[in-house]
């Protein structure tokens, strides 16, 4: 009986080896190993496509572009998202799937010259655009706020929900007036007359005046006594510091 029983132990003690071993072979080992060859997945979002695929690079993962699409703030060819994410655990050599940005929806300009100015600004909207600054000028016509031109310019492309400034013209007749003489006037006062009585002063220059307080008038063009219209354009110019 003690034989017996003696070989029953020892059947025992070698079956829960033998189990151990296929245990540590098959189990544990594997898992040892893994945990060895395993990497933490960085982060490359907004990173650029080549910055993203040599960062991945360092860490023994490789980068394979999954698809592109437009996105409003990440600029073309950044990348937007990844899979799997940044900070999972995955064995080396493993790819990186990521979407690349092709930047902002952008939208053609429309050619609105000739068009009401209602109906540039619905044109607009149908195009995913946006009506900017409207500019009045005075144009002897009998038609009312037609569509000049606009800027950006037609076929031009715009980040879709841009602005687009338009240049519209106001018919009527323009008011006539004498040029009257500035000279000796302060600059920035005549400046801002001629300014809301609708003209334009297009260029002001600066010469050097002993006799003259700077920023004073000291010439003018069109001349005193000229007849000018609502719009013209007026030039000065001014005494300058020493």
């Amino acid at each position: 009986m003690k034989i017996k029983s003696f070989g029953i132990t020892v059947l025992i003690i070698v079956g829960v080896f033998v189990l151990g071993i296929v245990l540590m072979n098959s189990v544990v080992m594997p898992l040892l190993i893994h945990q060895r060859n395993t990497v933490i997945v960085p982060d490359v979002r907004q990173m650029s496509e080549q910055q993203a695929e040599k960062f991945l690079g360092r860490v023994s993962l490789s980068m394979q572009i999954d698809r592109s699409e437009h996105h409003a703030e990440i600029p073309e060819g950044y990348v937007i998202s990844q899979r799997p994410r940044a900070h999972d655990t995955v064995k080396e050599g493993r790819t990186i799937a990521v979407v690349l940005s092709l930047g902002p929806r952008t939208q053609r300009v429309p050619d609105m010259k000739g068009l009401s100015l209602r109906q540039g600004r619905l044109l607009l909207t149908r195009q995913k655009l946006s009506p900017g600054r409207i500019v009045r000028i005075l144009e002897e016509t009998d038609v009312k706020e037609r569509v000049v031109a606009s800027s950006p310019g037609s076929g031009q492309e715009v980040e879709e929900g841009g602005e687009v400034d338009l240049l519209v013209s106001v018919g009527g007749r323009p008011r006539r007036f004498y040029m009257p003489d500035l000279d000796g006037q302060d600059l920035l006062f005549v400046k801002d007359k001629l300014q809301q009585l609708g003209f334009r002063v297009s260029n002001v220059r600066y010469e050097p005046r002993g006799d003259a307080y700077p920023n004073t008038i000291i010439d003018q063009f069109p001349k005193p006594g000229v007849m000018i219209r609502e719009g013209d354009s007026i030039e000065l110019v001014a005494a300058g510091s020493d």
